[in-house]
């Protein structure tokens, strides 16, 4: 299992570097949807993201059925939230499943995974283009 947990994640890395969007899901009265850490007494909570509409809309269920998709720019991701989700102790699951499985990812994790992989795509691009 935890194995296709990984896939999702590295799926959500390569797919937001492609698309420079990733997806949360917000309520004007709860704010963005987050659980309780399973794998990691540390974290202070894992807020989810998904690289695609479709899905977030899978988590749309009943706990999260006020809450609107809603696009997050990378460049905002990068910029405005992963410091201060690493202060704060939250980690981030990504690509989670309709059953809140997935990886407990450290915010630092995730920003050097996502700027590691646009580095590559920006070199791949450099190097098609000579």
């Amino acid at each position: 299992m935890k194995e296709q947990y990984l896939k999702n994640a590295e799926a959500f890395v390569g797919d937001v570097c492609d698309s420079l969007v990733l997806y949360g899901l917000f309520s004007e009265d709860n704010g963005w949807a987050n659980c309780h850490a399973h794998d990691n007494s540390d974290a202070q909570a894992v807020y989810l993201f998904w690289s695609s509409e479709k899905l977030a809309k899978k988590l749309q269920n009943s706990e999260w059925a006020d809450y609107k998709i809603t696009a997050i720019e990378l460049g905002v991701f990068l910029d405005s939230w992963l410091d201060g989700m690493q202060k704060q102790q939250v980690f981030a699951g990504l690509n989670w499943d309709e059953n809140l499985y997935g990886l407990e990812i450290e915010a630092q994790v995730v920003k050097n995974s996502l700027l590691e992989k646009a580095q590559d795509i920006s070199q791949n691009e450099a190097e098609e283009l000579h």
